[in-house]
């Protein structure tokens, strides 16, 4: 039987199957969102959910999860929400 690797969301730490949920890479001081799940660093994960990411990119949240000064999260908000509606599509449709 083939096991499914299983993450926690950083905001409401709920587990599930890592490819359900997004990952987030902070390789200097500005959040990436990493779409393959591949990219080198730190990587958080979070549920697609709004409450999660609004929740993720709260200025005191990020900053506390990520133990570091973080910018452009109004950007990361925006890149997120997108990401969400589009795997939403995409799931409806297959």
């Amino acid at each position: 039987m083939l096991r499914v690797p299983e993450r926690t969301c950083v905001c409401c730490r709920k587990k599930s199957a890592k490819d359900r949920l997004l990952r987030v890479v902070v390789p200097e001081d500005a959040p990436i969102f990493d779409k393959v799940q591949r990219m080198p660093g730190r990587g958080f994960y979070l549920c697609p959910d709004d409450k999660c990411i609004e929740k993720f990119v709260d200025e005191k949240k990020i900053n506390k999860i990520l133990k570091r000064k973080i910018t452009v999260l109004s950007a990361l908000r925006e890149l997120l929400k997108t990401e969400v509606e589009a795997s939403c599509t995409q799931n409806k449709k297959g």
